[in-house]
């Protein structure tokens, strides 16, 4: 995990637990049915179960000046424009991951698309989209299941893989269009 994620967490759980905890002190539930208020101790429980759920369910996307989000390898793009700049102009050949957070598949492909932006960093752009944030790209794209994964070569499309895929389904398109 991330620092990050586990500052959260922590902050999460430090919370909720206080709250429920307190809940439990001066709620005064006698006859112990209140799961929140029959006690300090099961109340501060249950909120930090709820803390750090909650803690996880707010996670926002914040993209630096560069394209790329802090602590990631992949650039995220965030509009058209960075599509264009990024991908259509872009002097080595690019992959484009189109996803969602809300796409368990995408969620499990997402250490790949990671692990190779950092394996080909400087010989080709590894990008990803987030189809509820630019639903204008991914409908002008024909995106219609995700994960879908375009690859893109001096401006124009190559080829697309759509669906949860092999790591090497993905370095082999890529190696094909460094080759």
């Amino acid at each position: 995990m991330h620092r990050a994620m586990l500052i959260q967490l922590a902050l999460g759980l430090l919370i909720g637990g206080g709250l429920g905890a307190m809940m439990g002190y001066f709620g005064k539930c006698t006859s112990g049915a209140c799961p929140l208020t029959a006690n300090p101790y099961r109340g501060g429980f249950i909120g930090a179960m709820i803390g750090g759920m909650l803690a996880f369910s707010g996670v926002s996307s914040r993209a630096n000046p560069e394209g790329k989000e802090e602590g990631y390898a992949a650039v995220q793009i965030e509009n058209a424009a960075d599509f264009d700049r990024l991908v259509l102009k872009a002097g080595h050949p690019v992959m484009v991951d189109f996803y969602s957070n809300s796409c368990p598949p995408c969620r499990r492909l997402a250490p790949t698309i990671e692990e190779l932006a950092e394996e080909y960093q400087g010989r080709a752009v590894v990008a990803k989209v987030n189809v509820d944030r630019v639903p204008d790209l991914a409908r002008q794209y024909g995106i219609q299941g995700i994960p879908a994964v375009l690859f893109f070569d001096k401006g124009s499309e190559t080829q697309r893989l759509v669906g949860l895929r092999a790591r090497g389904a993905y370095t082999e398109v890529l190696d094909g269009l460094l080759g």
